[in-house]
């Protein structure tokens, strides 16, 4: 099956400049070096893509297409907030079996034969909720047009629609028509552009239309997923601290794009697994990326995990280096991981707080009071804030100094009263168990394995 992108850059002047709906500019273009990195670990990629977007992606961050078509300048009269545009007109030009990927969409795994087999494959099949009736409610009334496949939808016979972070299958011929009437849809109304919101119109030419169309002949899709979400509800599809064991596939989809962590962590995978990728988009972005005093290569990022697990020591640093940090960004997308496997496997290690974290009272303006914090050091003298409860603040009082997992535990259900029933201790362990969890994942503990190190975890 012919596994395709597509990217229009909506005919700015200077592309670079746009964040195209993420936190900053420069994440778009680290979605694209992750997405397409990862998917020619498994598959021979065709790019869709228009004069600009060829520059960037291939002359200037040469990310490894099998083939480009530089076809989407046609699409230069739409207004540049219909970002589904150039997917439409890349269905429209298939003519064998295919799968569209989107450039927010990350795999670790190649997809299974079945899903692949389908006349129709999609992500999964979504609840469209009052999420979406709210935008609807606000476009319908200025549309002209509205093709007869969307009644349905209209007279509420139906809330549903496709997420299609993948979309596509051997039904080639049923895509064109589609795509001609979600070309029409939009080209119908082109004189209500400027007076409806276009981002939120999207939703509807693309995932709702697909929907309706599908429905009414009886055609069966093969979804990614079999869970049915709320449109406004996917959980856990920007988790980089599950891949590839847990997870093999993440859609930074939504609010994913505009959440810092994700993005840091986005940025922090990429650096790790990709760096020459990164150092040609840093070139691109000279200030963004100023908090970085070094070079990154493969043989460079090896080293500066070592020196984070050699650095790290229950005293206090004087300062901290960048190296440092990096190593310690590097090593909170693995340890989580290798945390997972040493307690399913009753393995021996110790835990520590990092010597640098601090548990701080912090004013918080939104709720007008001074709330439990952790202060984590950050690169460029930053410092980021995770709020506590009481129990965490027992977890890190613990962990203050070395102490065997098995140890901590024991410590830690002292606090329980004695009458507590063995499903209730059992339930208290494994909320324990998530919050060391995730102080890891928040760059806070550091473990050390109480064996003869070696790779527990592959990060690719």
């Amino acid at each position: 099956m012919k596994i395709i992108q597509s990217f229009w850059s909506q005919n700015l002047e200077n592309p670079l400049n746009d964040n195209y709906g993420w936190l900053s500019e420069a994440h778009n273009w680290l979605s694209w070096i992750l997405s397409a990195n990862q998917l020619a670990k498994f598959y021979r990629v065709e790019l869709y893509t228009d004069q600009k977007g060829y520059d960037i992606l291939i002359n200037q961050l040469q990310l490894p297409y099998h083939k480009v078509h530089v076809v989407l300048d046609e699409l230069n009269h739409y207004h540049k907030s219909l970002w589904a545009m150039p997917k439409i007109k890349t269905y429209s030009l298939q003519n064998e079996p295919f799968l569209h990927v989107d450039g927010d969409v990350f795999i670790w795994k190649a997809f299974s034969e079945e899903l692949l087999s389908g006349d129709f494959i999609s992500q999964n099949l979504e609840i469209t909720t009052e999420y979406y009736e709210e935008m609807w409610n606000d476009i319908y009334p200025n549309l002209v047009y509205v093709p007869a496949e969307m009644q349905d939808y209209i007279s509420n016979k139906n809330n549903y629609a496709y997420n299609m972070g993948i979309i596509g299958g051997h039904n080639y011929e049923f895509f064109k028509k589609y795509a001609a009437t979600s070309s029409d849809f939009v080209d119908q109304n082109t004189s209500v552009w400027n007076s409806i919101n276009g981002f939120n119109f999207n939703i509807f030419f693309e995932q709702v239309l697909f929907y309706n169309m599908i429905k009414k002949s009886s055609e069966k899709v093969n979804c990614l997923f079999s869970d049915t979400p709320n449109d406004n509800n996917y959980i856990g599809f920007g988790d980089f601290d599950k891949v590839p064991n847990q997870k093999t596939y993440l859609h930074l989809l939504g609010t994913y794009k505009k959440s810092v962590r994700v993005c840091s962590n986005l940025e922090t995978y990429v650096i790790k697994e990709y760096p020459q990728y990164f150092e040609r988009l840093r070139k691109l972005f000279p200030f963004h990326f100023s908090h970085y005093d070094m070079f990154f290569d493969k043989a460079k990022n090896v080293d500066l995990k070592k020196e984070f697990k050699l650095k790290n020591t229950s005293e206090i640093k004087e300062k901290l280096s960048d190296e440092y940090l990096v190593g310690r960004n590097f090593m909170a997308l693995e340890f989580p991981q290798e945390f997972d496997y040493l307690v399913s496997h009753n393995k021996a290690f110790e835990l520590v707080k990092l010597s640098e974290i601090e548990v701080v009272n912090f004013f918080d303006e939104l709720s007008n009071e001074n709330i439990k914090t952790v202060a984590i050091p950050e690169l460029g003298q930053g410092i980021s804030r995770i709020g506590i409860d009481e129990i965490d603040e027992l977890i890190l009082q613990e962990l203050e100094k070395p102490i065997l997992y098995e140890e901590f535990i024991l410590n830690m259900t002292a606090y329980l009263e004695e009458d507590v029933e063995e499903d209730g201790k059992a339930n208290f362990i494994q909320l324990i168990q998530n919050r060391v969890r995730f102080f890891l994942v928040e760059k806070t503990l550091f473990f050390k394995v109480m064996v003869e190190e070696t790779d527990l975890i592959s990060s690719k």
